[in-house]
């Protein structure tokens, strides 16, 4: 009679657990967020005629100890000039002049730029408010020296703590348990 009774409780509340497992639930959020880092890498090139770039003059400078072969040489020779400027941490820009004739024939720019992006993703989870555990438990009995082993239930409340029902070779055995930290 005790062991019928037993086991429709047990049905009951494993049918209760099975058919309400979103009203046990609940309404907080656990939120979880991922910070990811990507590096893209961008590249600029441009070029100017020596036309198009503005010029100033802004100092003239005379010296008398060099002759007319000389002065002609270095006014036709094209020369190219070139500059690496760092950008913070974020890359280089490098500029090439090519002169001549007093005059800026061309001009390029090129750029090397990394871009830092930040990701950040964000999941919100609902936590379980209540479980039911099944299990095996065995027992070494010190009156009659024999290893007696029972199967087990468990419900864990949302705040009650931890109710088990057992049965086993010694028959029927339930238990209460709470969270000491």
């Amino acid at each position: 009679m005790i062991k019928d009774l037993l086991i429709a409780l047990l049905a009951i509340i494993l049918i209760f657990l099975v058919f309400n497992r979103e009203s046990l639930s609940t309404k907080e959020t656990l939120v979880v967020t991922k910070y990811d880092t990507m590096f893209t890498k961008h590249e600029v090139v441009k070029y100017k005629k020596g036309q198009q770039i503005p010029y100033k003059v802004i100092d003239t400078i005379y010296q008398i100890d060099y002759d007319t072969a000389y002065i002609v040489k270095d006014y036709s020779t094209a020369k190219m000039y070139q500059d690496t400027i760092k950008i913070d941490s974020i890359g280089f820009a490098y500029i090439t002049d090519t002169i001549s004739q007093n005059q800026i024939k061309g001009r390029s720019f090129k750029a090397e730029i990394s871009e830092k992006t930040i990701y950040v993703e964000t999941t919100k989870t609902l936590p379980s408010k209540s479980a039911l555990y099944w299990g095996f438990k065995g027992d070494y009995r010190l009156d009659n020296k024999k290893v007696e082993g029972s199967i087990s239930l468990a419900f864990k409340g949302r705040k009650r703590g931890l109710f088990t029902i057992s049965y086993g070779l010694q028959g029927y055995s339930v238990g209460m348990y709470q969270k000491l930290f």
